[in-house]
């Protein structure tokens, strides 16, 4: 999985708030740079992001920290400009950045419009809006990947939980649509990741609260553990790289065998 002299630019990149825990997108973001790639991060948390950057630099790797914040169209056409005034090329972009702030746990009739409209904003259209605008810059750098982190979520729901679930099913529409339209020079391809161990979900859990918690996830996987962050960002890796070079217009369940399962403790 060579990414050697590739530029990458991966948003949601910052390490987790939890005193800079693990994240599906620092995690890409240190897996390719450790396969020779320079890395732009961008996030809308400053210090975390730049803590992602400063680790890869810190390991020899070459990374730019942009802060962005994804639902500013503004912003997003200045991270691509930055990216091409730093590095002069970009071949692969990972959209990550995804937000849980807001009262979304709730069905269509009891969900704030504006909480609705919010995650749909960052969710959704800042994929598509670092699409829009980085597709030029990948065209121009001699073509390249795209991968969407989606979720499990696009395909089994959970109950009063309506907006999260409608963003990842547009965006693995969005995914195979950037496939066909941007073929043969741009592959596009998402991951549709079950349960991962990130900070931002572990809130104020006690150590021994947190390992019954993660114990009774494990127990509804086939697998019997939960996944880790670096897991997603190996099958990232690989769809970025020319070992899935015929794979396009994919949404890769990495859930463990979760999905094609029964529901019941294993």
């Amino acid at each position: 999985m060579n990414l050697q002299d590739k530029v990458s630019l991966v948003t949601g990149a910052a390490l987790g708030f939890k005193a800079g825990g693990p994240s599906i997108g620092s995690a890409i973001a240190f897996k390719f740079a450790s396969e020779g790639a320079k890395v732009v991060v961008v996030d809308i948390n400053k210090e975390m992001g730049q803590r992602t950057t400063d680790q890869i630099v810190q390991n020899g790797g070459d990374s730019l920290f942009i802060h962005t914040d994804v639902a500013k169209t503004t912003e997003v056409k200045q991270a691509i400009q930055l990216t091409k005034q730093t590095f002069g090329k970009l071949h692969c972009l990972v959209n990550c950045a995804a937000s849980y702030q807001r009262n979304i746990f709730r069905n269509v009739v009891d969900i704030a419009e504006e909480d609705w409209n919010h995650t749909l904003d960052v969710n959704l259209n800042g994929y598509f809006r670092f699409a829009k605008y980085a597709i030029p810059l990948i065209l121009e750098s001699g073509g390249g990947t795209i991968i969407n982190i989606s979720s499990g979520a696009a395909f089994k729901v959970l109950k009063n939980f309506s907006v999260y679930p409608v963003t990842k099913a547009a965006i693995n529409a969005l995914t195979r649509t950037l496939a066909i339209d941007f073929a043969p020079d741009i592959r596009t391809n998402a991951i549709c990741p079950g349960f991962v161990r990130i900070a931002n979900s572990e809130g104020d859990r006690s150590p021994e609260e947190l390992r019954l918690w993660l114990d009774g996830i494990a127990k509804t996987y086939p697998l019997q553990r939960v996944c880790s962050v670096e897991e997603i960002a190996n099958v990232a890796a690989f769809l970025a790289s020319d070992d899935s070079s015929f794979i396009n217009g994919e949404c890769i369940t990495v859930d463990g065998g979760r999905y094609v399962s029964d529901y019941h403790e294993f």
